[in-house]
């Protein structure tokens, strides 16, 4: 038995978090807990970003979509209030705290932009540049698909946030701002509120989605223990890393094939802009995977998208996970 669960068992520590409670035990009020995984640090406020994806496109669900409260909410943030200010999914797509050439370091290098991902979502809800005149559902898409890549990108960020406090020369190990919290974050981002709004439910509706959420969820509650012991879980990180890259080429992947398969010039177009915007977090996925296949991708998703490579961008993708299986 490992020494945080003997700890736990004599001194009745869960009651501050610091291991799982087992399936019969309540939770405390700040506990977040789904699908194995039990957080051990409070990491409610981070858990309320995703429903800003979900008051943007509720804001853009409508007759006539409120495009400036879209762009409001995804500037300046609703629900995400942290230390002295609002956090935001464009404050954090704009090359976050400077930390996205080591979190995307492909993507960056690819686009020659630490900010890569955040003046098309602004370019989307204005209707300018590349989206000027461009029909409401076809910018819809693309915000819906970037808005979820960004939180893609966000627990990746958590994932190196956390590795990089635990070897550190002075680790970090606290629970309010160490390593640990860094691991809860990735769950409480990914899953979102009561599993709305975020990763996780986008996969859960796509084709081998809900495996990937399950194995992941396992992965951070296998991985957690070894935090709390205040050594790196290594072999865990690894697999939250390989799983993150997964959910992203699953999604990227439903959104392309039903471009592929579109009936008419209109849903592919649809379907065209939200794979454009999942790219913005499957890119880093087969830039690292198959970097040759970027190209194929990026040129069947040029303007409405191009009909004859579409189905060549499909096999890419799936030439991107089949080289991740085998990692």
């Amino acid at each position: 038995m490992r020494r945080s669960t003997l700890l736990v068992a004599a001194m009745g520590l869960s009651l501050i978090g610091l291991t799982r409670p087992a399936a019969t035990e309540a939770l405390e009020d700040w506990q977040l807990s789904y699908g194995g995984f039990t957080t051990a640090a409070d990491v409610r406020p981070h858990n309320g970003l995703p429903q800003d994806r979900g008051d943007i496109l509720a804001a853009l669900s409508g007759e006539s979509p409120d495009w400036a409260e879209a762009l409001t909410v995804y500037t300046w943030g609703r629900n995400f209030p942290w230390r002295d200010m609002t956090h935001s999914l464009g404050r954090f797509a704009d090359n976050y705290n400077g930390a996205m050439p080591g979190v995307l370091p492909a993507s960056v290098a690819h686009w020659d932009d630490a900010s890569f991902a955040v003046a098309p979502v602004f370019s989307a809800l204005a209707g300018t540049g590349a989206f000027y005149q461009r029909p409401d559902a076809a910018r819809i898409a693309f915000v819906e698909g970037a808005t979820l890549a960004t939180i893609v990108n966000w627990t990746r960020f958590e994932l190196v946030m956390s590795r990089s406090k635990a070897l550190a020369e002075t680790p970090n190990w606290a629970l309010t701002n160490g390593s640990p919290k860094n691991w809860n974050e990735i769950f409480a981002f990914h899953w979102g509120p009561e599993g709305q709004h975020s990763v996780h439910a986008a996969l859960d509706a796509v084709p081998g989605g809900a495996e990937v959420n399950a194995a992941l969820y396992s992965a951070l509650a296998e991985g957690q223990p070894h935090l709390l012991e205040e050594r790196w879980a290594e072999a865990e990180a690894a697999q939250v890393e390989q799983l993150l890259h997964a959910g992203a080429l699953h999604l990227f992947h439903a959104a392309i094939l039903a471009a592929a398969s579109a009936p008419d010039e209109a849903a592919r177009l649809i379907a065209v802009m939200q794979a454009r915007g999942l790219w913005l977090a499957a890119a880093e996925a087969v830039l690292t995977l198959t970097p040759e296949e970027a190209e194929t991708i990026e040129a069947a998703l040029e303007g409405s998208g191009d009909a004859a490579l579409l189905s060549f961008a499909v096999e890419s993708v799936e030439t991107a996970l089949a080289q991740l299986e085998g990692v």
